[in-house]
């Protein structure tokens, strides 16, 4: 093949090319600073989740009031696939899919248009909140608080989000902080039946007498000389003893409302809790911003509690239950090891194989040169360093080397034939870039479908595609540019024997006899190959198969559920249980429990669901892991709650990828209840009889008990009430207001 006149020419101006791997270099060098370090790619897959809390309402009271609205809304956007909404225990989940190619943050903020045009149809307290699917990832901290006896949960929580939360949402890279574990502090009035009744108040006279107290608000501005002054109207009682005198409108007279209920300050009842080591703790959960680098950010988060320790009061301790910039570092330090052990040996094969004269340290040259300019492709496309690109890398260092090693050989077999100087640089050159070239891209070819994969796929395959692809390409335009270059700077010189050249020979030896044998017993041949083929089939089927390990991450997540409708006491019970359990282990250090779900956050299991992430000491070894796990489970077992374990990580990349709590979930929509209830347990039948699957839990199979209430026109007619006011006394005393 002969070099291309503009290739020749431009090969002639060395400067030129000093110059440009020159930038390439610095480049490389700043990419490499900069590039984000991630466990796995970024999922921008087009599927939106949205999460609405509804605290109290019914299955029934959700579609009506809080789906319906949503979805009349979503249903009129533009690139639509499909809107699927799982509602009960006072929350709605609905994820909307987008036709594939879409950019998800376009499809977010569409989201979030439909969820503002809804939202005067949603009732007062319903509060949607959506996100990409694939943000459960990016949850890169959580945190919880060790609290001293005598020092109450709320002053904790409200420390946190008035000192703390302000703090860790400006540092760079934070995106959300989610804190939860106790109601908000409030003065709470609880009703004396016995003294309403006496006095003839109902409870919407009471919540109404309430109302009028409360109030903050604009009333106009007045000119007073130079100046505007804005009004502002407020009125916020602070203390009980400032509502025990509100006078409450009563059929004898004005009556105060300490006469008529006991006012406290107190924590807002909530539906859930937050406990470490089975005492109760205020939680907190870290988010990044998508395409921000873990490891900053989870140092930087860290950094900010550690200056703030101060601001918690009464000497609570903040303590680190789940940190992944700890696990992309283990996994960065690895793997980066590895490449460059990998690396290490490259050259010392090349120093063994073809002796240590100038020419092999231009070899040696060119393998991290290669890899630079792949990372940085990889940050011009915006790819991260995650085990995908780096396992791709890894892989790709022995080839990155065989590029220059056949120019190498080409241009020294020119000068052994006794064109010195760039003569023979230009004519090993042309005799072998043609088979340079086709080989190289015989290999990227092969990646090169990958890049066009969809779907889930795609987020795996494409950033392996790209680093593989732009590495060998970057290793082919070494081997033809940059390698010439130097050779011909360094020029031919003879040099000693190498130390593997004997053995090369030798084994070329035996390469001969073992063809030679081959090709006079075609049919041995034939026969030992297809017996190798079937023993590698027969090892693969018994070698098990995950989609990831269990990370070595220092914590173990246990989710559990009891059966649908098991009240919030009788789950902290269960969990109190296990709790007491996990202590015990010598291998565990803390036991961080969630039951149920706050309605500031993104979680959606009901009060009889949970998780449990176990915190193991720091001397504990990855290769104990599984055992730990399995042991776990041994310890944990109760009556009737079911159970899996996994890791923090593994468990946010499986609702990465499906939207659906961990291990998997089959929900089956539809229109008619009975229906669907029959078809959930013909679901389960089936599965029964798939040998992988360990455990099986139906939803349906515990009817959940549901009290319902219905006015009699005829009692009501009698005492000339309507139902709106029997929902308005009704309202107030048992759900609160």
């Amino acid at each position: 093949m002969a070099l291309p006149e503009p290739l020749r020419a431009s090969l002639r101006r060395p400067v030129l090319w000093v110059l440009l791997y020159g930038a390439l270099l610095v480049f490389g060098v700043y990419a490499f600073r900069h590039i984000p370090i991630e466990i796995l790619p970024k999922f921008d897959y087009p599927v939106i989740s949205i999460v609405t809390h509804y605290p109290g309402a019914t299955a029934g009271e959700l579609e009506n009031t809080v789906t319906r609205p949503l979805e009349s809304e979503l249903l009129a956007l533009p690139n639509l696939v499909a809107v699927r909404s799982v509602m009960g225990g006072g929350a709605v989940q609905t994820d909307v899919r987008f036709r594939n190619g879409t950019d998800p943050q376009q499809d977010l903020q569409a989201v979030y248009s439909a969820v503002d045009r809804a939202r005067s149809h949603l009732p007062a307290g319903a509060r949607p909140y959506a996100e990409i699917m694939g943000a459960a990832i990016d949850e890169v901290a959580d945190y919880a608080v060790r609290i001293p006896d005598g020092v109450a949960p709320m002053r904790v929580q409200r420390a946190i989000q008035t000192r703390i939360v302000p703090a860790l949402r400006a540092l760079p890279g934070v995106r959300r902080v989610e804190v939860f574990g106790s109601g908000d502090e409030a003065l709470w009035v609880q009703p004396d039946l016995t003294a309403l009744r006496h006095y003839g108040v109902g409870m919407a006279a009471l919540a109404d007498a309430l109302r009028r107290q409360v109030l903050l608000g604009p009333s106009g501005h007045l000119s007073l000389g130079h100046q505007t002054v804005l009004i502002e109207v407020r009125h916020l009682p602070e203390r009980a003893a400032e509502l025990r005198m509100l006078p409450v409108p009563a059929p004898a007279g004005p009556i105060p409302l300490g006469d008529l209920a006991r006012v406290v300050r107190a924590p807002v009842p909530i539906r859930y809790a937050a406990e470490l080591n089975g005492r109760p703790s205020i939680a907190m959960v870290v988010f990044k911003q998508p395409g921000a680098s873990t490891i900053p950010v989870t140092q930087a988060v860290q950094g900010t509690l550690e200056r703030m320790r101060d601001q918690l009061p009464g000497g609570a301790r903040w303590v680190r239950i789940y940190d992944q910039g700890h696990l992309v570092g283990l996994i960065y330090h690895d793997l980066a090891r590895n490449l460059i052990i990998g690396g290490l040996l490259a050259v010392a094969a090349l120093f063994f194989l073809l002796g240590t004269h100038g020419g092999v340290w231009v070899l040696a040259l060119s393998i991290p040169m290669a890899l630079l300019m792949g990372i940085a492709g990889l940050y011009v496309t915006g790819q991260s360093l995650n085990l995908l690109t780096l396992g791709a890398l890894t892989v790709g260092v022995g080839l990155f080397a065989d590029d220059a090693i056949i120019v190498l050989e080409s241009i020294y077999h020119r000068w052994e034939q006794g064109e010195a100087g760039l003569a023979g640089v230009w004519r090993g050159l042309r005799d072998i870039a043609g088979p340079d070239v086709t080989g190289t891209l015989t290999t990227v070819s092969v990646y090169l479908p990958l890049l066009f994969v969809g779907g889930l796929a795609g987020i795996f395959f494409i950033p392996f595609a790209l680093a593989m692809g732009l590495s060998l390409l970057a290793s082919l335009a070494i081997s033809l540019t940059l390698v010439p270059l130097l050779l011909g700077a360094i020029g031919y010189r003879r040099h000693r024997r190498a130390l593997g050249a004997a053995w090369v020979e030798w084994l070329a030896e035996r390469n001969q006899r073992a063809l030679r044998w081959t090709l006079h017993h075609p049919r041995a041949s034939l026969a030992g190959a297809v017996a190798l083929f079937g023993v590698s089939l027969a090892v693969l089927a018994v070698v098990p198969v995950h989609f990831l390990p269990l990370p070595n991450e220092g914590v173990l997540l246990e989710s559990f559920t009891l059966p649908p409708g098991s009240s919030l006491r009788e789950t902290r019970a269960a969990v109190g249980e296990m709790t007491a359990r996990l202590r015990a282990d010598p291998d565990v250090r803390d036991v961080f429990a969630r039951i149920g779900s706050a309605g500031s956050t993104r979680y959606t299991e009901r009060d009889f669901a949970g998780e449990i992430q176990v915190v193991l000491k720091p001397e504990v070894a990855v290769q104990s892991l599984d055992a730990i796990a399995a042991r776990m489970l041994r310890e944990t077992r109760v009556t009737a709650v079911q159970r899996n374990v996994d890791t923090p990580t593994i468990e946010r990349v499986g609702e990465s990828l499906s939207g659906l709590p961990q291990p998997f979930v089959v929900r089956v929509f539809g229109a008619r209840l009975p229906e669907l209830r029959r078809l959930s347990e013909e679901v389960v039948r089936r599965l029964r009889h798939v040998p992988a699957l360990t455990d099986l839990f139906n939803n349906d199979a515990y009817p959940v008990t549901q009290l319902r209430i219905l006015p009699r026109p005829a009692a009501m007619a009698l005492y000339g009430i309507t139902p709106a006011a029997l929902y308005a006394q009704l309202r107030p005393a048992i759900g609160g207001e």
